[in-house]
């Protein structure tokens, strides 16, 4: 399921709910698979819009947005949350993902 994002739908949550915000950036060719895929799968438990260069998934312990850059071989990640330790949870959520997702190709997150 392909959900076209409306730039409203995107930014429909409250910034000032969600004080606490990380990034990070992975780099592969298959960009634009892991933004497809991550999303597919967060949408069969939690509420995920996407297409084929960015998405959102609203998780219970915040919102994470990915983005592919325009040449397509990068995915950068925006992660927000109320609280530093539901920030640590998405985090955790996204990497362990991101490691099941990857199996050919060694990708570790530098989150700033």
């Amino acid at each position: 399921m392909n959900i076209k994002l409306e730039t409203a739908e995107v930014n429909h949550l409250p910034k000032e709910e969600l004080p606490y915000i990380t990034y990070s950036v992975i780099k592969s060719e298959h960009a634009v698979k892991y933004l497809t895929v991550l999303c597919r799968h967060f949408s069969r438990k939690v509420e995920a819009e996407w297409d084929d260069f960015q998405g959102i998934v609203y998780f219970d312990v915040g919102m994470t947005k990915m983005k592919v850059n325009s040449q397509g071989d990068e995915l950068n990640f925006e992660c927000k949350a109320a609280s530093e330790h539901a920030l640590e949870q998405q985090k955790a959520i996204i990497n362990h993902h991101i490691a099941l997702f990857a199996r050919r190709e060694s990708i570790e997150l530098l989150w700033s």
